[in-house]
């Protein structure tokens, strides 16, 4: 029951209600207007706000946290002091 509460119910951001919001708006004028991809992208949209999911959270755009130094040898810091 903790995992069930920790998945749906903890951890709601805007972007995760505002994917919650734009599915439900979408579904709904899918749904309206008769069109099935529009729902069907809703649906997608919903369920992504409801289980947390984007492509970000699977560190799609996640980048390197390693520190590479590049043009190590050439650049030299500045000092104000040293003229």
């Amino acid at each position: 029951m903790s995992r069930f509460y920790d998945l749906f119910l903890k951890n709601w951001s805007v972007c995760r209600v505002v994917r919650m919001l734009s599915g439900a708006m979408l579904a709904a004028f899918g749904i309206y207007s008769g069109d099935g991809f529009l729902a069907t992208l809703g649906g997608l949209f919903i369920l992504m706000g409801l289980f947390s999911v984007s492509c970000c959270s699977a560190g799609a755009c996640g980048t390197a946290s390693e520190k590479k130094a590049l043009y190590k040898d050439f650049v030299k810091p500045y000092d104000a002091d040293k003229r």
